[in-house]
């Protein structure tokens, strides 16, 4: 036992030795890191971050370039269609818008006497027509350089790329008509629908024009002829009536305006309609009309002033001269008057034949 005593200490005694002795070894084999293996992984990790932050700076470059861009973009939807109706018309009043004046005999008692051929009328059944194809039309491609741009109507931009067209489709944009052609167009087809007989479409193409040039005085003068073909003469007053109320100052317009107020006897507003404004020269039955209401209202010498003009203009025009010999004859002028009945009379060709009747009584009436 006691043997077996001193094996068993001697156990104990060694086991914290070799403990000790296992753990100094273990210290004494762990291997020193070295520094260029440290060097190395500190340089991967700087290049590592230095690549990351690059990725996200160019991402966020392109997403900021992409959504300025997309402001830009115009939807499908978006493409603006201007509907034009447009033309510049060239028409003249035709000179057989007449009808026949008021007539009178002159009595003793009576000093104005209105002449059938002194100035023709327009009345509800005159036989007034216009000729169409002395309305001459420009051609369509005519560019109207200072004619302003017609609105357009706004629309949303985007404000997303989503809102770009779809890659591979097609947007085909519809052209828009210019002023200019879209006025050529409608002239073209107003006069052949006036050519075909179409009166009332004719008038409808000629009032889309009036809208796209509302100053355009040949305008109002033709829907006024026209409406006078379909023996509507309130119409076509109505139509003058609204070329004034424009601003449009135009000698066939005042014209057309005091022949309406001459067929209902209105004389005073006939003298008010045609003031003394345009060139005689260029205007002569706008000034015989006024000689005419100025002789119906008496005022014999202001008539006498307008007929010797007109005289000297057209002499070859029989009924100026027949004008001229009335006012002479109211003032009592005989031997003028019969001078300028008896000059009338050689002109007789164009002068009714109840004018030719009343200039012989008269010179009969003289003698």
């Amino acid at each position: 036992m006691s043997v077996l005593n001193k094996m068993l200490r001697d156990l104990e005694q060694r086991q914290p030795q070799s403990a000790s002795a296992t753990h100094s070894a273990q210290l004494a084999y762990r291997p020193e890191r070295p520094l260029w293996l440290t060097l190395l992984l500190l340089l991967s990790l700087g290049l590592l971050c230095f690549a990351v932050y690059g990725i996200l700076t160019r991402d966020i470059a392109v997403n900021t370039s992409h959504g300025s861009a997309a402001l830009e973009v115009t939807p499908p939807g978006a493409i603006l269609t201007v509907a034009g109706n447009n033309a510049v018309i060239a028409a003249a009043t035709d000179d057989s818008i007449n009808a026949p004046a008021i007539a009178q005999t002159l009595t003793p008692d009576t000093v104005a006497v209105i002449v059938a051929d002194t100035v023709p009328l327009l009345s509800e059944g005159s036989d007034s027509r216009v000729n169409n194809a002395d309305i001459v039309a420009e051609p369509p491609t005519a560019a109207v350089a200072a004619m302003p741009a017609p609105p357009v109507e706004d629309k949303p931009v985007a404000t997303t790329a989503k809102s770009a067209p779809a890659a591979g489709k097609m947007t085909i944009e519809r052209p828009v008509e210019p002023v200019a052609q879209r006025k050529a167009a409608l002239r073209q087809q107003a006069l052949t629908a006036a050519q075909d007989g179409q009166l009332q479409q004719a008038l409808q193409y000629w009032q889309q024009l009036q809208q796209l040039a509302p100053q355009d005085a040949e305008l109002y003068l033709v829907q006024a002829g026209l409406w006078l073909q379909l023996g509507q003469p309130a119409q076509a007053h109505a139509v003058l009536q609204l070329a004034v109320a424009q601003g449009i100052v135009h000698a066939d317009i005042q014209l057309m305006l005091a022949q309406h107020a001459a067929a209902a006897q209105q004389w005073q507003a006939v003298d008010a309609l045609l003031p003394p404004q345009f060139a005689l020269a260029q205007q002569p039955d706008y000034y015989g009309m006024k000689a005419t209401a100025l002789q119906q209202l008496g005022q014999h010498q202001a008539a006498l002033h307008w007929f010797s003009q007109l005289l000297l203009l057209q002499p070859q025009q029989g009924r100026w001269w027949l004008g001229a010999a009335i006012s002479y004859d109211a003032l009592a002028e005989r031997a003028q008057a019969q001078h300028h009945y008896r000059q009338a009379l050689q002109r007789s060709e164009i002068l009714s034949v109840a004018s030719r009747n009343y200039i012989q009584q008269r010179l009969a009436a003289t003698e």
